[in-house]
């Protein structure tokens, strides 16, 4: 009898679809117009079977056990579902339990999403797509498609209910990888956010315009961690030529220093940095205002993958203040120094300072600044730190220069000073570990920039720290096991289904 209506049912919505079809026959009119009818048609096809599904799934409840004590039935309630296909208006028994409180059945055997009405389908869809680009864009496609009716407010909603599960999502997940390389490395880096600024107030009132220079907005850190795997050996093969290339591809340094460190050089020309084929299994998570959390969460992450007694781990990093003292206090606090290599500040940054000091030698223009350069990061690489050191107090202290440019040689050579236990390249490279902080720089700039500082847009900090989970789950290849996650979090009771 059953199998008899849906084969009716069906017959009803192929007939319309014959219909239509004849109808586009006998009308003139274009080929894509006629594709958006076909697929309101077969949309409403696939309406019509998921409502006859439910109705039978209705009647089969008593085919199922609840996993619980003393229950009760207290009627009916309706809620509303909004599957690809369209809206459904489910009506279904609820229940009550001492332990549970209010569940329904029938939620539960069909695994709807609680406090949502989004088919979990739309939530990942929806979700992914917000990852990239604004609310209100991201909805844009599945509306024009499907005429589903979302909005860029519910597309916020679902980020952020999505993103409330990442933390607990990998606190839980046992990070498994099918190949993990020898080595470990774990980095870290800033990128600031920018915050929703609580507006001004004159006498009580919002005040609508902003006076000249005054901005609206605010910027608060967020701390990048990035956790890899890779195999020294074959970063071995890099010798000092193929380095050196990529440090001297471009004349001059990727970008100036502080103006406050009395540097004025500026240049829009990016040095290339090293690529990131080496790392395997690259795992990344954004932290807002909380620096020791990330690389807690880094270390932790190192701590879990790393399964082979003789596997160690490199901390690749700029010279961010206080950056160095918590990384190593938090290798202690997780009895890690046994596998700890050692923390190497980022080659990039350092040949930024090495062009400076070029510079305050020769000149900007001068053709032997090039040939300087490239000699002096040789040597950086070969391990020959203090002469380097040496050199630029000759050049400050016998050299005819002016105040401005001792200055800039000053702020090298106390640069190189203060991090010269960092820079024992020639020992890193010996061993075939990374001498760049790139993977976590591009992170900064993929994970948060291309997505979170887009024209216009302001972050309140839970927004900005849900958009960052879930932004780094999607980079990380993770939203189908975070949608399971949240699919089993959604769960009330567990119910079974009894043997025929």
């Amino acid at each position: 009898m059953e199998k008899s209506e849906l084969r009716l049912l069906i017959e009803e919505e192929i007939e319309k679809l014959l219909e239509i079809s004849e109808n586009y026959i006998a009308k003139d009119i274009g080929l894509h117009e006629m594709e958006k009818g076909i697929l309101k048609q077969l949309l409403n096809l696939g309406l019509v079977l998921l409502e006859y599904i439910i109705k039978r799934k209705l009647t089969q409840l008593n085919n199922y056990r609840i996993e619980l004590g003393a229950y009760k039935k207290t009627g009916t309630k309706s809620r509303n579902y909004l599957s690809l296909f369209g809206k459904l208006k489910i009506v279904r028994p609820s229940y009550w339990s001492k332990e549970k409180g209010q569940f329904f059945k029938l939620d539960e055997i069909l695994k709807l999403p609680r406090d949502n009405y989004w088919s979990y389908n739309i939530q990942k869809m929806v979700g992914t797509n917000s990852t990239e680009t604004d609310f209100r864009e991201s909805i844009r496609l599945l509306n024009d498609l499907l005429d589903l009716g979302l909005s860029g407010k519910g597309s916020q909603r679902n980020v952020d209910r999505l993103g409330c599960h990442v933390e607990e999502f990998y606190d839980l997940t046992s990070y498994q990888c099918e190949e993990e390389g020898e080595h470990f490395m774990c980095s870290f880096d800033g990128k600031g956010v920018p915050k929703i600024k609580p507006a001004l107030s004159i006498r009580g009132n919002p005040k609508e315009r902003l006076s000249r220079g005054e901005k609206r907005g605010i910027k608060q850190m967020a701390t990048v961690s990035v956790i890899a795997s890779f195999t020294a050996k074959q970063s071995k093969q890099r010798g000092f030529e193929s380095i050196l290339l990529g440090l001297m591809g471009q004349e001059e340094p990727m970008y100036s220093l502080k103006k406050e460190e009395g540097l004025s050089i500026k240049s829009s020309k990016p040095i290339k940095q090293t690529d990131n084929k080496m790392y395997k299994n690259i795992h990344r998570r954004g932290f807002l205002a909380d620096q020791e959390k990330a690389i807690e969460y880094g270390i932790l992450e190192l701590k879990a993958r790393m399964k082979d007694s003789k596997s160690r781990f490199v901390v690749p990093i700029d010279a961010g203040i206080g950056l160095e003292k918590k990384v190593l206090s938090c290798i202690k606090k997780h009895q890690l120094k046994s596998k700890f290599a050692g923390i190497v500040l980022d080659i990039v940054h350092v040949s930024e300072y090495v062009w400076e000091a070029g510079t305050a030698i020769f000149g900007e223009h001068s053709k032997f600044r090039r040939t300087w350069v490239r000699n002096t990061l040789e040597m950086l690489l070969k391990g020959n730190v203090g002469k380097i050191i040496e050199e630029l107090k000759l050049h400050r202290d016998k050299t005819n220069l002016t105040k401005n440019k001792k200055k800039q040689l000053d702020t090298t050579i106390t640069y190189f000073t203060n991090h010269q236990h960092k820079m024992n390249y020639d020992w890193f490279l010996k061993k075939g570990y990374p001498i760049s902080s790139s993977i976590v720089e591009s992170t900064c700039k993929h994970l948060i920039k291309d997505r979170m500082e887009q024209s216009g847009m302001r972050w309140s900090s839970q927004g900005a720290q849900d958009m960052m989970d879930l932004r780094a789950v999607k980079i990380n290849g993770d939203i189908n096991e975070l949608m399971d996650f949240v699919i089993k979090k959604d769960r009330k009771v567990c119910i079974t289904k009894i043997a025929a």
